[in-house]
């Protein structure tokens, strides 16, 4: 650490959670108010909003008891003209609450089932694997948002994801995990099925921390973790550390937790995260029916000159990935995944 980082450290009043490891705190230098989390007296404002940036809650809560989740759950961004009767469906938070997550639009104030078009008996979960802005428009408008979800009657949510990016200062990563943490238990308050989502940067000792506090829950049975996104898959590192990183938590998670894992579409790579966390029960929520069947694209069959609706495509999409995750996810040992 520098000398002038040292400085930092001590006047920083993140230093004791940050762990005194600043990750581009100097950026811009701390005299340069064009960002102001660069302040210091900024920072402590932020920390007294937030209720602290360490993993702990003012008040004890009872976590939500998911329902039984399929190994798949796949995204659904619009809805089709017929029918579409399927055990799961994720709906997608940035149509839910729309491009700037300021509040939810207002086909979303309809019955889920009839302004998707869905089957009686098919389960609606919400994922917030969304952009920043529309997550930036969430954490603003919360306490609105969240006292009308129960109205729209999900059977789950997955709590927003909020980013922590390696290349960001190791304060606004802490500040992000916070936030992640802070909205999972508003909502958690408010009667929502939730489940958690988390997300760390330096495992050590942030995923640890995480996983500290998942252990000290016994009646917490699930947790989120996005494994993509857009401005980490272009780098060849991100899988090896996504699957280090998934590894590293298995180990250190008590093992009936489920681990619902975002991002992660091709079947080799969750071949890779299936070895990295051996006998955990894993769940794969994801875009790729939808986003092929928009293409017209069926997934584990040749071009075909039949014309098919993208609903069709979806169906036969969903099925697809139902039958090649399970095989993945049941398989008992390493030699059987395919």
């Amino acid at each position: 650490m520098s000398g002038s980082c040292g400085l930092m450290c001590d006047r920083c009043p993140a230093a004791a959670r940050c762990g005194r490891t600043p990750n581009f705190c100097l950026r811009g230098r701390c005299g340069d108010c064009a960002d102001p989390l660069l302040r210091m007296d900024v920072r402590q404002a932020v920390i007294d909003h937030l209720g602290g940036l360490d993993l702990a809650w003012r008040r004890p809560v009872r976590h939500p008891q998911p329902a039984d989740l399929p190994d798949h759950l796949p995204v659904l961004v619009q809805a089709y003209a017929d029918a579409v009767d399927v055990p799961w469906v994720a709906l997608h938070g940035g149509r839910v609450f729309g491009a700037a997550g300021r509040g939810i639009t207002p086909k979303h104030r309809l019955p889920l089932g009839d302004a998707y078009r869905l089957g009686t008996h098919t389960k609606i979960a919400l994922e917030l694997y969304v952009e920043d802005r529309v997550l930036e428009g969430l954490w603003s408008s919360r306490r609105a948002i969240i006292r009308e979800l129960p109205a729209l009657g999900f059977d789950l949510i997955l709590a927003p994801n909020f980013s922590v990016w390696r290349d960001h200062s190791r304060f606004e990563q802490l500040v992000q995990q916070r936030r992640a943490f802070a909205f999972y238990h508003e909502l958690v308050e408010a009667g929502l099925p939730a489940v958690p989502d988390v997300g760390w940067s330096l495992f050590e000792p942030d995923g640890r921390l995480w996983a500290e506090w998942i252990n000290g829950q016994p009646d917490l049975r699930a947790v989120s973790i996005f494994c993509g996104g857009r401005k980490i898959h272009a780098e060849r590192r991100a899988l090896r550390e996504t699957v280090e990183d998934i590894a590293l938590f298995h180990r250190a998670v008590r093992p009936e937790v489920t681990f619902i894992l975002g991002g992660v579409h091709a079947p080799e790579r969750l071949v890779m995260l299936r070895r990295a966390a051996p006998g955990r029960r894993l769940v794969v929520c994801n875009g790729m029916a939808y986003g092929c069947a928009q293409r017209r694209r069926v997934l584990g069959q040749a071009p075909s000159p039949v014309a098919r609706s993208a609903r069709e495509c979806f169906l036969l999409n969903c099925s697809h990935n139902d039958r090649v995750y399970a095989e993945i996810l049941r398989a008992q040992e390493v030699g059987d995944a395919v």
